[in-house]
């Protein structure tokens, strides 16, 4: 939406860094985003394996936004990976987009449960659990409070904050464009995963009884 495209960063870049570096200071210092950061194009991409396109859930929307928003959000993800979340990492059964993890080192453990609880002629039942539209429907509070509770600045909580409220999508079909005010959720990508997994007060107290989750 700002008119800023990859190769212009790309081919630039020892013009751009000093430019950058302090307007992405200045950003973080204030808790301010450009206005044009906060405006994607929402593009809707048909889901594979469907028998028909008729309704919303039938497509998956992506919504690209500013390089300089992702370049900003990139460098804010690493600092919370490397610095805060070394010092308070997240629940060891949390296997969402962590480095080293995947549904195969999710099932292992899982599996192993049921092969102990079939080997001592128990019971072993399983509860499986899907939260339908997590990204969209998540909480700005929710997520920012978590954020607070690892400990992360006031000051970066601020400018995370500040990239979730006032978001403006715009939808264009058939040569007809309409833009809405997003109230809840974040966008898919940048730190959204990230979010997700800080959002783990569920996860945590379930381990906390007498389930394995």
């Amino acid at each position: 939406m700002d008119g800023i495209f990859p190769a212009l960063l790309q081919e630039g870049l020892e013009i751009l860094i000093p430019y950058l570096v302090r307007i992405f200071l200045a950003c973080l210092a204030t808790g301010y985003v450009p206005a044009l950061w906060c405006q994607a194009m929402v593009v809707f991409i048909p889901k594979t394996g469907r028998s028909s396109y008729c309704g919303p859930r039938d497509f998956r929307p992506i919504s690209p936004t500013s390089f300089l928003l992702k370049t900003m959000e990139r460098l804010v993800d690493k600092f919370l990976r490397d610095e805060i979340m070394v010092l308070q990492p997240l629940h060891p059964n949390q296997h969402a987009n962590q480095a080293g993890k995947s549904v195969e080192s999710a099932l292992h453990p899982l599996i192993v449960w049921v092969e102990k609880a079939l080997d001592q002629q128990e019971i072993a039942l399983g509860v499986f659990l899907d939260i339908e539209g997590a990204f969209d429907n998540t909480f700005y509070d929710s997520m920012c409070s978590s954020l607070t509770r690892y400990g992360v600045d006031q000051t970066i909580v601020r400018w995370i904050r500040a990239t979730l409220v006032g978001w403006l999508a715009t939808a264009a079909f058939g040569g007809v464009s309409r833009s809405v005010a997003v109230f809840r959720g974040c966008p898919q990508g940048g730190l959204s995963p990230l979010f997700w997994c800080l959002v783990n007060e569920l996860l945590v107290r379930l381990n906390e009884g007498s389930v394995y989750a």
